[in-house]
């Protein structure tokens, strides 16, 4: 009889060993912390850069001048959330779709924004959200 609890709090402890080691981030599906240079991530950066700047309420283009963190979920299409920081630039977003936007300088001004960019397998990207602190 003893030796039957002895067993059963062994299995119990070893249970409880496997849940406290588990590693969240290996479950499907999960959201990962990711290298902010992270290729893939770069390029869905790139492809949004336009419209994240549209979305910022001012005059001037906005460019992404630093990614504070970044995080990628994976099923059958990817999800990438980022911490990032805009940087405000002289030029204008009448001139958005005639000028590569990377030659725009930036001029100091910043703000903190988040955002998430959906990537369909094959199909582009989509801007989910996006927000900035003013």
């Amino acid at each position: 009889m003893y030796s039957k609890i002895l067993f059963l709090n062994f299995i119990t402890a070893s249970l409880m060993i496997m849940i406290i080691n588990f590693d969240v981030t290996l479950v499907f599906g999960s959201l990962e912390h990711i290298d902010v240079e992270n290729p893939e991530f770069r390029e869905a950066l790139r492809q949004m850069e336009k419209q994240m700047a549209e979305k910022i309420e001012s005059n001037l283009i906005y460019r992404v001048l630093k990614v504070d963190s970044a995080k990628s979920q994976r099923v059958k299409n990817t999800l990438y959330k980022t911490k990032l920081i805009m940087g405000e630039t002289p030029c204008k977003k009448t001139d958005i779709d005639h000028i590569n936007i990377d030659s725009c300088l930036f001029t100091g001004n910043q703000l903190y924004c988040g955002a998430e960019i959906y990537k369909q397998f094959n199909a582009g990207y989509t801007l989910q959200k996006f927000q900035c602190i003013y």
